[in-house]
């Protein structure tokens, strides 16, 4: 058997895909976990950041910071791990998977500024601006193509993912099933809060879940294809 020598930029793109299908669906998780205030006003939501513990609201900040430069390259490497056996679904599913997170880095400094707020003595008198801001054309239209395209795109991949036998059935179906339990949490109207919270923090924990074994996958691809060398 011969062993196909792995070249160190192929090495390389593994190891940095392997990182983002883990670290950025890990990041979003913390994030999330730590997040002072779900799905209610912009008054609600700053009195929530002044009262919020300063570390773990800037842990909550720095994990979807790192989150929004992450997860759109692990989109791409899952649609990588499954492309050979089905493209469409595996394309598809890669492309609404970068369509759905770049947002969110708009999403992320969205936090950073209502934290900025919270700390100025203007603070509560700021509530009606961040609510006519987060309720307009521009941030509407970044979260319903945040929402709509990474929750479907998690289906399509999971899916692919499945259908390629790249990862164990848990795995794909983790990935799969925290889109609808994600859309429940989005669907919980702001006064539980706290449940929107909680469910959303499950729907991220099934994603983080469903990411470990395509992680793995990803990293030790190159020893698959040494065994293999015919698929290539």
């Amino acid at each position: 058997m011969t062993v196909r020598a792995v070249p160190g930029y192929e090495r390389l793109l593994e190891i940095v895909l392997a990182a983002a299908i883990v670290g950025g669906p890990l990041g979003y998780l913390v994030g999330g976990a730590f997040s002072p205030a779900v799905h209610v006003s912009g008054e609600a939501t700053i009195a929530a950041y002044a009262e919020a513990n300063p570390l773990t609201n800037a842990l909550h900040i720095a994990a979807f910071v790192v989150a929004s430069f992450l997860l759109p390259i692990g989109a791409v490497g899952l649609a990588f791990l499954a492309y050979d056996r089905t493209p469409w679904l595996a394309t598809i599913g890669g492309l609404l998977g970068v369509a759905g997170w770049l947002p969110f880095s708009a999403l992320a400094a969205l936090d950073d500024l209502v934290r900025a707020i919270s700390h100025q003595p203007y603070g509560e008198s700021a509530a009606d601006l961040l609510d006519r801001f987060t309720t307009d054309v521009v941030m509407s239209v970044y979260l319903i193509v945040y929402i709509v395209c990474h929750l479907v795109a998690y289906v399509l991949l999971g899916l692919a993912l499945r259908r390629a036998r790249v990862v164990p059935w848990w795995g794909a179906w983790s990935l799969i099933a925290s889109s609808p339990v994600t859309i429940v949490a989005f669907a919980l109207p702001g006064d539980v809060g706290s449940v929107a919270l909680a469910i959303g923090v499950a729907g991220l924990a099934l994603l983080l879940i469903g990411s470990l074994p395509a992680g793995r996958a990803m990293a030790v691809r190159h020893r698959l294809q040494s065994r293999h060398p015919e698929s290539q």
